[in-house]
């Protein structure tokens, strides 16, 4: 995994960067900056190292609740959608916090960059820059605000998006319109894959290298439906044999790989992975034991009971053995998971509530290119081509040849039109190839935190198994599915989301 080294510019960056929306920050970043290699210092330190896994995981379905796991505020908060303001690491303000003050690093360092001669360095700079900033917007906004549909985005409200250095707080800002905030992203993403260039990286998966950057275009794109370039970005990350750059899930569940999965899983040399950061976690050490997450149950749905609609002997595929399962220890029998996240610790902290814990994070794989590739294929028409890279898929990563003539993919039931609504249309043959699609990635990137976007973009319900008082099912448009705006921001004048009284009668905009 990746070695931190704190720098002295980049100790001083961290420092003054602390609780961007508490203190109200000096974002110019008062730091004796004079080199090149300074600016790409300040660059590395701006890319996230707080965790959205850990809250957005146990808002989606892939969790319930184990009958002896341990209770945390967070956790139980997350579970029943629940807003939470509180300052710790794995907490949505915490990684709103980290988000904005990577972006003033950002836009410090490109401020720093205008006097520079456009060398071919520089312009490198100039991309990995624009890139980090497209990309942490695009988390904000794809967790603080209405999913991208054409229409609706114009009014819906956005997030603010910085592109200068300021010396006041984010709260400040108005939020714009989540169609603003996609047409800044879309600039940005654009000027960084023009620009970026790996041959200045000593190791080119910690930074936005060209693979990387392509990979985030198809997520993009994918959020608004724009097919023909999910596949010309794809097709370039993935080159002739995809087969080769995907994760081999097969060779993962053999004794010695398991036993070293998370080190393993995370690791810069293997090929699916495309952008690896460090962030401070407690969530390879939490997720186990934790009151709110993968059980028995949970697992069963997803890996077992999930299959190919219109192909009789697959209907169930039953996929669990093929997956790194583990199961927690002591008396929390119904815990099950996958060892994804190392740890390591600077300090040895072992408290309550321990600091100086690292994990790694994977933001981009070629395992969700190669995924979105077959869903813009689907929507494409190109049902031979989404059913060949299915295929592709599933033999690469599983050994798996399935008795399924191609049609047989291009059916399920009309009534999944009433599960899956995203801002267009669909015919029954790409609603039966998105349904297989989502379902794979929803096993794939399983503790991810990446399901609860498949949730928001197809206005997915979530219901839970809960007898709690606090319990009341994620609805379609839900106004949970939009985290609150951080109390210190809308106490500042920051527009929140809407949400429901005691009564559960609607309020908002």
């Amino acid at each position: 995994m990746k070695k931190i080294i704190f720098t002295g510019v980049i100790a001083a960056l961290l420092v003054s960067c602390q609780s961007f929306l508490e203190t109200n920050p000096d974002s110019s970043l008062k730091v004796n900056i004079d080199s090149e290699a300074q600016i790409a210092d300040l660059l590395t330190a701006a890319y996230p190292t707080a965790n959205y896994a850990a809250f957005l995981e146990t808002r989606t379905d892939n969790v319930g609740e184990r009958a002896k796991g341990k209770h945390t505020k967070l956790n139980e908060a997350m579970y029943f959608w629940e807003d939470y303001d509180q300052e710790d690491l794995d907490t949505p303000l915490n990684y709103w916090n980290n988000c904005y003050a990577g972006i003033a690093q950002v836009n410090k360092a490109l401020e720093l960059l205008a006097p520079y001669p456009k060398t071919e360095r520089i312009k490198a700079l100039y991309g990995e820059a624009f890139l980090l900033r497209a990309y942490l917007h695009f988390m904000l906004v794809n967790i603080w605000a209405e999913p991208y549909a054409p229409e609706k985005s114009l009014s819906a409200p956005g997030i603010p998006y910085l592109t200068k250095p300021e010396k006041h707080a984010i709260v400040h800002y108005s939020r714009g319109t989540v169609k603003e905030v996609y047409d800044k992203i879309e600039r940005d993403l654009r000027f960084g894959l023009s620009l970026v260039d790996d041959k200045y990286y000593k190791n080119s998966k910690f930074h936005f290298n060209k693979k990387a950057a392509h990979a985030f275009a198809t997520r993009f794109y994918l959020m608004k439906g724009e097919w023909a370039t999910v596949v010309e970005y794809a097709d370039y990350v993935l080159g002739n044999e995809p087969q080769k750059v995907l994760r081999n899930w097969q060779k993962l569940t053999d004794g010695n790989h398991l036993i070293n999965l998370a080190r393993i899983y995370a690791s810069d040399t293997e090929p699916a992975n495309l952008l690896l950061t460090t962030t401070e976690s407690r969530m390879a050490r939490q997720m186990p034991m934790e009151r709110y997450g993968t059980t028995l149950g949970t697992i069963n749905q997803i890996f077992d009971n999930k299959g190919i609609d219109g192909c009789s002997e697959v209907k169930k595929l039953k996929m669990r053995t093929s997956f790194p399962f583990l199961y927690a220890q002591h008396d929390i029998k119904d815990a099950v998971y996958m060892a994804k996240f190392d740890e390591f610790s600077l300090s040895g902290d072992m408290g309550t509530k321990p600091r100086d814990l690292f994990v790694t994070n994977i933001l981009f794989t070629t395992d969700e290119v190669m995924l979105n590739r077959m869903e813009a294929y689907a929507m494409l028409s190109q049902y031979d081509k989404a059913v060949q890279d299915l295929q592709d898929y599933m033999l690469a990563k599983f050994s798996m040849d399935l008795p399924c003539d191609r049609s047989a993919y291009q059916w399920t039931s009309s009534k999944n039109y009433t599960v899956y609504t995203p801002f267009y249309g669909m015919t029954l043959k790409q609603l039966a190839l998105v349904k297989i699609i989502t379902d794979f990635r929803q096993k794939e990137f399983l503790h991810e935190g990446l399901r609860w976007f498949d949730i928001r973009r197809f206005y997915l319900s979530v219901k839970r198994s809960s007898k709690s008082p606090y319990y009341r099912p994620l609805e379609k448009e839900d106004p949970r599915k939009l985290l609150q705006i951080p109390i210190q921001a809308i106490k500042a004048g920051l527009e929140p989301n809407p949400r429901y009284d005691v009564n559960q009668q609607f309020y908002g905009n």
